[in-house]
């Protein structure tokens, strides 16, 4: 699942605009290090044949298989039927970084957002993240001026230097152990240990795609996992041209 946000600032406001998608893959109950399986049968035969036009699949031997439904429920029958792995991400609206960042005086702006995932997967999920231009925060109408992204390595606490305009974000994984290692810390580096502080900022690598959470076993139904997302930008004084700045940013979601 896809979603996008958008993001402004310096004497503006700071727009996040997200897209958001998920796709459907198909996960395991029995494994070892070496094979996993989804589920098995009994049945006296069937399979799957194809051509590049064509898939078919058929099960011999099972008994009133098939998709069942009404307004309450829903119900897939037979072996065939059940190989689908059900993914549900919320969607998140435009958000704004606030205070405004006034361009004489420069300062800090800041907001946050966050996604539910349920899933069924018993791998569990992993989700994505990436900006749609580089630098990812731009202004509005004319990107030639920009905030530029933050540190491509994880550092320990926020910090820009002197003369800069950054754009960055850090991660707040609903269950500590699904967080990867980017944004743990040993309690003054980033990139390992098992403190997970939310201190470790990193900027986007241009526009491509980098994990942020990768969990390894279904969710609870509800509200399912909360994933949340830390937006910051900081501009020194007199840097950057009074406008709206914007970022497109896109979070991808895809059960493992």
């Amino acid at each position: 699942m896809k979603n996008l946000i958008k993001i402004i600032s310096i004497f503006l406001p700071l727009v996040l605009m997200f897209f958001l998608f998920a796709s459907n893959l198909f996960a395991a109950v029995m494994s070892s290090a070496n094979y996993q399986i989804q589920s098995d049968d009994l049945t006296l035969g069937g399979g799957d044949w194809s051509s590049v036009s064509y898939i078919f699949r058929d099960t011999l031997g099972e008994v009133s298989s098939g998709l069942s439904d009404s307004v309450s429920y829903k119900m897939k029958a037979g072996w065939q039927e059940m190989q689908e792995v059900y993914i549900s991400v919320s969607s998140p609206g435009n958000v704004f970084m606030k205070p405004d960042i006034p361009g004489m005086t420069g300062g800090t702006a800041a907001t946050s957002t966050y996604w539910y995932v349920i899933t069924d997967s018993a791998a569990g999920f992993n989700m994505k993240i990436n900006a749609s231009t580089n630098p990812a925060m731009r202004l509005s109408g004319d990107p030639t001026h920009y905030f530029s992204n933050y540190s491509a390595t994880p550092t320990y606490e926020w910090d820009v230097a002197s003369g800069n305009a950054q754009f960055g974000f850090t991660v707040d994984a609903g269950t500590d152990d699904d967080i990867v290692d980017t944004f743990l810390d040993t309690g003054s580096a980033c990139g390992s240990g098992t403190f997970h502080t939310e201190k470790c900022w990193i900027g986007f690598i241009g526009t491509d795609l980098a994990t942020i959470i990768n969990r390894s076993s279904r969710t609870n139904n509800s509200p399912g996992e909360e994933e949340i997302i830390k937006f910051q930008a900081e501009a020194d004084n007199n840097y950057l041209e009074n406008g709206s700045y914007e970022a497109s940013v896109t979070v991808t979601v895809t059960s493992n």
